[in-house]
């Protein structure tokens, strides 16, 4: 049972609800344009098609603090970061939302037929099974990590390519792999920040496992993910225009080697990163469309 709420102090909290995960969804963002620029289908058409996923995971990781926010409320700093701790909200006006936006993003996937209404389905099904229950996969040992590496920072890149019917080749599936540990990761790094939480609220693979356990596959697989992108930068399969983004990744990655494994990631870090990926995406973007 929950109990022993804090007490929240928070200003502008709405400001929390428009800035949600702003680290995730740019990354959503970041690498639903990267097969755009790979396999050069820079358009307005494409341009709407990465906004509307954007959109999209911005309202999935919304939709996961909203359902959260009985077990966020346990701690005080990430109450503090969830919007529906500082503001309840009755759950009518959150389906009402919910329905409309996802209407509106239907018509985004609706040019692309078939294909474009399966693929939106799936991703409003994941979108509620992985934060509300009776699924509620995040807190289920082992699904947790499968679900999050798989459509987190991977299927951004793999619905794009679908849309855009592009043929894939060997970067497209490194890009793919990087894509894949790198979610793997950022999930394992979230769960051992959120160890204490977790335990109260049902479990995840790390509460399972142990922290010690963890931190151990966690740097296992950043090495494996480093090793990839190192050795497809060194045999030419990833091309100039995408090596900043690797420098701008490096940090954050890095630092899980050299900080102590009682110390949670550096949210300012991990910000500063996904900031500067996504300007430096747009800017390229926007320069090859309207040139």
């Amino acid at each position: 049972m929950i109990q022993d709420q804090p007490q929240i102090v928070s200003k502008r909290p709405y400001l929390k609800l428009i800035s949600n995960h702003i680290d995730a969804w740019q990354v959503a963002l970041v690498i639903a344009t990267l097969p755009v620029l790979i396999h050069d289908e820079i358009r307005w058409e494409t341009a709407v098609l990465i906004l509307a996923v954007g959109v999209g995971y911005w309202f999935a990781f919304a939709l996961n603090d909203y359902f959260d926010a009985p077990y966020d409320r346990l701690d005080v700093q990430k109450a503090q970061g969830n919007f529906f701790v500082q503001v309840p909200v009755q759950g009518w006006i959150v389906a009402l939302f919910s329905t409309g936006l996802l209407a509106i993003l239907a018509v985004s996937f609706a040019q692309f037929g078939w294909t474009g209404w399966l693929l939106w389905g799936i991703c409003c099904f994941v979108a509620w099974a992985y934060s509300a229950p009776p699924l509620r996969l995040k807190m289920r040992p082992g699904l947790d990590l499968v679900t999050h590496a798989l459509f987190v920072q991977t299927f951004p890149y793999f619905i794009c390519m679908v849309f855009i019917q592009a043929a894939w080749g060997l970067l497209d599936w490194v890009l793919l792999a990087i894509l894949f540990f790198a979610s793997l990761t950022a999930q394992l790094e979230q769960q051992v920040r959120d160890f204490a939480v977790d335990v109260r609220s049902g479990g995840t693979f790390t509460t399972r496992m142990g922290i010690t356990a963890v931190l151990k596959g966690l740097r296992l697989a950043t090495a494996v993910c480093l090793l990839i992108a190192l050795l497809a930068i060194l045999n030419g399969t990833i091309p100039w225009f995408l090596l900043p983004f690797g420098l701008i990744s490096l940090p954050p990655l890095l630092h899980r080697f050299w900080r102590q494994p009682e110390k949670p990631r550096s949210e300012r870090l991990v910000i500063f990163s996904t900031t500067a990926g996504f300007v430096y995406t747009g800017i390229i973007f926007f320069y090859f469309l309207l040139s």
